[in-house]
């Protein structure tokens, strides 16, 4: 069987991520919360001869790449392949501003935006309370953690 011509595909992953370890105490803030788990959706591009080869590199690539990171609680986290849940035929010549994916769900008439963002995702942002200015401050506490930890790695090594 002779196997189709290669196109551009965009493969839906869903990770989760894994926490571990007990929290530092004086880095609890008021948005530490271990009442919630955490699961990514992602969309990853591929080149291949099918769907199922699409699927096939997709799922070979996030296994491969797996992530263990420290999170601003001094905690570990470590980022899974829960499963590939969608595959989409990009149509044009990938450049900026190509649609890498697009999912259509049927949903009742009259439901409003925010009621449709619930029921698909259960997740509602201003009861979680995050925002721009609390990822900032999160990102910039990482960044500060990731490069302690790398300067006492350094300092072994010399």
């Amino acid at each position: 069987m002779r196997k189709s011509s290669w196109n551009y595909y965009g493969v839906k992953l869903i990770y989760q991520a894994i926490v571990t370890g007990q929290p530092i105490a004086e880095r609890i803030d008021e948005n530490y919360s271990d009442t919630h788990t955490f699961f990514e959706e992602s969309v990853m591009f591929v080149r291949a001869q099918s769907f199922e080869h699409a699927f096939s590199i997709a799922e070979s690539k996030a296994n491969n790449y797996i992530e263990v990171y420290t999170n601003p609680y001094g905690q570990a986290v470590e980022r899974k392949l829960v499963d590939a849940i969608d595959c989409f035929l990009i149509m044009d010549k990938p450049i900026s501003g190509t649609e890498l994916y697009s999912s259509i769900s049927p949903v009742k008439k009259g439901i409003t935006p925010s009621e449709y963002l619930m029921q698909k995702y259960e997740y509602n942002l201003d009861d979680y309370g995050w925002n721009y200015e609390q990822n900032e401050k999160h990102t910039k506490l990482q960044i500060a953690i990731r490069y302690e930890e790398f300067s006492k790695w350094r300092s072994q090594e010399t």
